[in-house]
């Protein structure tokens, strides 16, 4: 359980545009921690997740006097009873997201752990934030990002604000491309790109992004990667991609804005996935799909519904 006091006046004036409506007196009302359902108390912000059944009874029957909630729940005489409020929004769980990191998130003041081994070359913004560990080349690090233990980033890396890397990263790895001798001696292919990262990108724990061949590996602004995935050379991701654990992008894969990619799922090199579209967990794709299609299984179809 969180704890830190806020009062409900703040929250409704931080969500603006997000709130539909608020019932109930605001007044001098506060909440002091964000809980699990099993340790809600009088002093919780609750929220109820839209996919629930009976969100009335749950919102009726909940022990906060704050909760936020989606149109379904309705202010109800026994609501007014209890003096509770209700703060209505479309989507409960995004907008409790922004209460948290609005709130609940504790910014950290600009650091460099002295353990970190930084090249003469790095440009690192004074506001960036870096653990122990890290191993940092010729690279651009931008305002508020915070480097977490043990990442290393090449030279001809650029970081861009407000992103996070979490620990055991490796941005700016070479990728293996290769080529045989007649003779099946290997023959690596150099890699003289760099790895552009946007702003307010968030990479996970353990991932490797490798550098272009050519040109630049990119991530654009929004994207966030979750654990042990791989990016591999020349890959272009497109704005607020969300790609889940365990995720390989061969070479040269290009993603549009707003893709969704579930765990476990294999790209092959050079393919193309449209704007908007999905990709069902552990699918191995191997054909472009188009914007805004739904593809899953192995090799990957369109879902049909």
């Amino acid at each position: 359980m969180k704890k830190k006091t806020v009062y409900l006046r703040d929250i409704v004036d931080y969500l603006e545009s997000d709130l539909v409506a608020v019932y109930g007196e605001v007044g001098n009302v506060y909440v002091d921690n964000i809980s699990d359902e099993v340790n809600i108390n009088s002093k919780s912000l609750d929220w109820i997740n839209s996919t629930k059944q009976s969100k009335q009874r749950i919102a009726e029957d909940s022990r906060a006097v704050v909760i936020l909630a989606d149109r379904d729940v309705v202010y109800t005489n026994a609501l007014r009873a209890q003096k509770k409020v209700l703060l209505i929004v479309e989507n409960p769980r995004k907008v409790l997201s922004k209460i948290i990191s609005a709130f609940y998130i504790e910014n950290k003041v600009s650091f460099i752990h002295p353990s970190a081994i930084i090249d003469a070359g790095a440009k690192i913004d004074s506001t960036a934030y870096i653990e122990a560990g890290c191993v940092i080349g010729k690279a651009v690090i931008g305002k508020y990002t915070y480097i977490k233990a043990n990442v290393v980033i090449e030279d001809d890396v650029i970081i861009g604000d407000h992103c996070v890397i979490q620990a055991g990263g490796v941005i700016g790895t070479d990728g293996l491309g290769c080529n045989r001798e007649s003779d099946g001696m290997l023959v690596k292919f150099p890699h003289l790109g760099g790895v552009v990262i946007g702003n307010y990108v968030e990479i996970g724990a353990n991932c490797q992004i490798a550098r272009g061949a050519l040109s630049d590996t990119i991530i654009s602004d929004g994207c966030k990667i979750n654990g042990l995935c791989f990016i591999a050379h020349n890959c272009h991701i497109g704005k607020n991609v969300w790609i889940t654990g365990d995720t390989m992008l061969a070479g040269s894969v290009h993603v549009e804005d707003n893709v969704t990619i579930f765990s476990k799922v294999i790209v092959r090199e050079q393919r193309h996935i449209g704007k908007n579209a999905t990709i069902g967990m552990g699918a191995v794709v191997t054909k472009d799909v188009p914007a805004g299609e739904t593809w899953v299984g192995n090799p990957a179809r369109k879902l049909e519904k």
